[in-house]
């Protein structure tokens, strides 16, 4: 059975309608995945699977709460609420509205609504207004004072039944969406003068097939019957008030937004002239974006390709859930206009959506279900036996309600509060303001709403979501301070933000004022509370005068530092420079996309002058440092294979050479018996420390309070390194096994004095040739996993020197020059992509605990850090 066959009327006028669930058309004949092809399969696959070391990111505590239920006669189809009067609003298959008062639960009204099934119903922002629309072909709008109908709007196009409707108060136009496949639209004008001829109602209109003669020349008196009685004021469709096909297939759901602090996450990539803007998603498995002008235009903007009819939809902040058939949801991230996720489910079509916090229901041929959207894993609450029509979810008084309906003739109303704690749901809640406070309590309240979004980019599959809302969150942020900011899109992994604020101050003396780039990211590793955390990672805590929890200190806190200070100049007309910000989400994922996606995007970024990065610490908890040197990476992975399968050692040991024993000799020839590495010319070029360097390194132990000595520090920061990682091996594990294939992860830490394309070309040589040595049937395969270049900075240029006066403004104490040994791939290539020097500042201390647990920043370094970068960002 079609679930939507009983929505049609079982009148005499009315022939009962199927809602085809595939697109009517069948205009789209490939396969889902020809659409998901670019994107990679952790992403879209849909990931049952529960992860141990996740066990503790779930919010989800209990299940919905039943708080009162309702049956009727005839199927539920549509619900809508009025929060402020407290009244529930039922659409059903016998063409009424039902009406139940939220306090008493009692039935209030019963309201004849349309000729057919009533298939939609929505509120207007003012609650003045009920609209609904039904099978036939009508759109009525009552007026919720005095429960009448106040309009009846019709078109004299045959639209068939009206599935969805929005209206924008701001404008007086309504719009819904029709089986004809179009998009209506009426401007409603409450003091209007409006004709009151019925004649021209769907109804009453002579049909030539249905109101013809039959045998001997005769009408059934039924169909002579008329309805010629009408009191509400009719409004009729103008002709040009069609978007005639806007879909190839019935319109079934519909939002319209108003641009507000509130909605600029869906407005990112809407043109600044339309302050409204419409969704809809049809049978053609379209969602489309329109325009609406001030002048009452309505154009297309955009449009979503899901390839199946698109049922239902919810949206949530840049975010787009649509509902397919065959239990399809669809992820849409509005801001770069990508799908980030698709999963697929045996439940049915989706005919409703709604969506709490990390919580979506479902509304399918199974009822509805629940679902979190970390990992798109199924709970286990099911209500509504059959087919589940409708899911609203609405707040009342500060709580949360789910509302639910469907085909088994039942309307219930359920309790959200013990989904989550109230401190929880809080700290959940975001202030949408446009102007944020630029105060330290400022930073430190939108710090822990930062450090809250859980951006972990290794494991996409449960964080996707997370790291979207995050970067959208900054995108909202910075333009609330003034600044231009947008998303770009990275292929397969999260978007980079990109934020310009303009100077504001300009120096006569200067052609124009220096442009500086902040690099930075807001991705981070992974954490779990069973790992030793004292508290949840991801809600910031403060203790002893330092803030703990993940991303505080790596990168987000040095970042907002960045960010506020200029923003605090801007605010004060007092920027003295254009800062460009760059905020990548998957830099602790060796930069997945980064440079691909800058170097597209190069031109809208610009000229840059200096290039300033937060994204390392102080070499003890006392003494603040620049930073001016990193080692590079590259990193290889050698296989050795047999085309033998996985073996007894007792049985075949001894017959032929084996992977595991081919592979240790090989990774053998790469280091002395003394750990020095083999690799022919490895060592040309690296010169020895200049008598300045070696000051600086007695200087360091002189004044850190570490346990080092000058050699340590040479060894970690100014010579290369190796690395074996780890070695693994085919077969079940046991110690009787003949491994088929063995494997080693392998890294070169590299100086600056190295180039990384002759190193790489000189380990991947050796290996293959030392393996030629080993006179093995075995195979051999190399491939370069990871790889940054190395990077040195020039201690004496102006950017270092304004960084050294602010820290010692700041600290009154002058800082330490040191190196590290790690990498940061952006560094070297944002330095060649814009030919501009990078400044490392440190901001955290040694003990900060970066990408382990109980990860933590001092309040007094965030501070103080914001100050100096106020300082370098009004020099420069």
């Amino acid at each position: 059975m079609n679930p939507l066959d009983v929505i049609g009327s079982d009148g005499n006028n009315h022939v009962s309608k199927q809602l085809p669930l595939k697109t009517a058309s069948s205009c789209f004949n490939s396969s889902f995945s020809s659409l998901t092809k670019q994107f990679t399969p952790e992403l879209l696959k849909s990931d049952n699977e529960s992860v141990e070391s996740l066990a503790n990111y779930p919010l989800l505590t209990d299940n919905p709460s039943l708080v009162h239920q309702w049956n009727h006669e005839y199927s539920v189809v549509c619900v809508s609420v009025s929060s402020s009067r407290g009244l529930l609003f039922c659409g059903t298959q016998d063409a009424k509205i039902l009406v139940f008062d939220l306090n008493t639960y009692e039935k209030i009204h019963v309201l004849q609504a349309h000729e057919g099934a009533v298939l939609c119903l929505e509120i207007s922002a003012n609650e003045k207004f009920l609209f609904s629309g039904g099978s036939d072909s009508l759109l009525r709008i009552w007026d919720l004072e005095t429960m009448t109908e106040r309009f009846t709007i019709y078109s004299l196009m045959d639209i068939g039944d009206i599935f969805s409707i929005t209206w924008i108060q701001d404008l007086n136009m309504v719009f819904f969406g029709t089986q004809n496949a179009c998009i209506l639209y009426a401007y409603v004008e409450v003091d209007g003068s409006w004709k009151n001829d019925p004649s021209f109602l769907p109804a009453n209109r002579y049909d030539n097939f249905f109101d013809s003669k039959g045998p001997g020349g005769n009408m059934n008196p039924k169909q002579s019957k008329k309805n010629k009685q009408h009191t509400s004021p009719l409004v009729e469709v103008d002709t040009y008030n069609i978007l005639r096909y806007a879909h190839n297939g019935y319109v079934y759901a519909m939002q319209s937004f108003k641009r507000t602090p509130e909605t600029v996450e869906i407005f990112i990539n809407i043109p600044n002239i339309y302050n409204h803007i419409l969704v809809s998603g049809g049978g053609d498995g379209l969602v489309k974006l329109w325009g609406v002008g001030s002048d009452r235009s309505v154009v297309a903007l955009h449009e979503l390709d899901n390839e199946d009819s698109v049922l239902s939809m919810v949206i949530s902040g840049s975010f787009l859930y649509a509902g397919l058939v065959d239990g399809q949801v669809n992820l849409w991230d509005l801001g770069t206009f990508q799908l980030i996720r698709s999963t697929k489910t045996d439940e049915g079509d989706v005919l409703s959506l709604a969506l709490y916090a990390d919580c979506l229901f479902k509304g399918t041929e199974h009822g509805i279900t629940k679902w979190k959207l970390q990992g798109a894993r199924r709970t286990d609450w099911v209500t509504h036996e059959g087919y589940a029509l409708t899911v609203k979810l609405f707040e009342r008084q500060g709580n949360p309600y789910l509302i639910t309906g469907g085909v088994n003739n039942r309307l219930a109303l359920w309790s959200l509060d013990g989904v989550y704690s109230a401190s929880k749901r809080r700290s959940l809640s975001l202030s949408k303001k446009s102007i944020l406070p630029l105060d330290n309590d400022s930073l430190l309240q939108t710090l822990a709403k930062f450090v809250s979004y859980k951006t972990v980019s290794k494991l996409p599959q449960f964080f996707i979501d997370d790291s979207r809302r995050c970067a959208s969150f900054l995108v909202n942020l910075l333009t609330s301070f003034g600044a231009t900011a947008q998303l770009i899109p990275v292929k397969n992994g999260n978007p980079i933000i990109h934020a310009c604020f303009p100077a504001q101050v300009i120096n006569s003396a200067k052609k124009k004022p220096s442009r500086i780039l902040w690099y930075g990211h807001y991705d981070v590793v992974s954490a779990d509370q069973s790992n030793g955390w004292v508290q949840d990672p991801f809600k910031m805590s403060a203790m002893d005068g330092y803030l703990y929890g993940r991303g505080v200190t790596d990168n987000k806190g040095p970042l907002l530092a960045a960010i506020y200070s200029v923003a605090e100049l801007f605010s004060q007309d007092a920027l003295k420079s254009d800062v460009v910000f760059l905020i990548e989400g998957e830099e602790e994922s060796a930069s997945f996309g980064f440079q691909e996606a800058v170097g597209a995007y190069k031109d809208v970024v610009g000229e840059i002058d200096w290039i300033f990065l937060s994204n390392s610490y102080w070499i003890d908890d006392h003494l603040p440092c620049i930073n001016y040197g990193l080692r590079g990476v590259v990193g290889v992975k050698v296989e050795i294979s047999s085309d033998k399968p996985d073996r007894h050692s007792g049985v075949d040991g001894g017959v032929s050479r084996e992977p595991a024993v081919d592979l240790v000799k090989l990774i053998s020839k790469l280091t002395s018996d003394e750990g020095r590495i083999l690799l022919p010319g490895f060592f040309d070029g690296l010169n020895p420390p200049s008598e300045e360097e070696e000051k600086d390194y007695e200087r360091i132990l002189e004044r850190a309070k570490i346990k080092s000595s000058k050699e340590m520090l040479m060894a970690k920061w100014r010579y290369p390194s190796l690395t074996v990682h780890k070695v693994t091996v085919s077969g079940p594990g046991n110690n009787t096994i003949i491994p088929q294939m063995a494997s080693a992860a392998i890294s070169l830490r590299i100086t600056p004095e190295q180039n990384l394309e002759s190193v790489k070309n000189m380990l991947v040589s050796f290996l293959k040739d030392k393996f030629k040595d080993l006179k093995t049937e075995n195979e051999c395969k190399i491939s370069i996993t990871h790889e940054a270049e190395p990077w040195l900075g020039d201690r004496r240029n102006t950017g270092f020197q304004v960084l050294e006066n602010a820290i010692i403004n700041e600290w009154g104490i002058e800082p330490l020059y040191i190196r590290e040994g790690g990498s940061i791939p952006s560094i070297r290539f944002l330095e060649k992509a814009f030919g501009a020097p990078a400044i490392h500042y440190p901001c955290g201390q040694a003990s900060d605990n970066a990408h382990l647990d109980n990860e933590r920043l001092r309040v007094r370094n965030l501070y103080k850090s914001r100050n100096i970068l106020n300082r370098v960002f009004q020099t420069l």
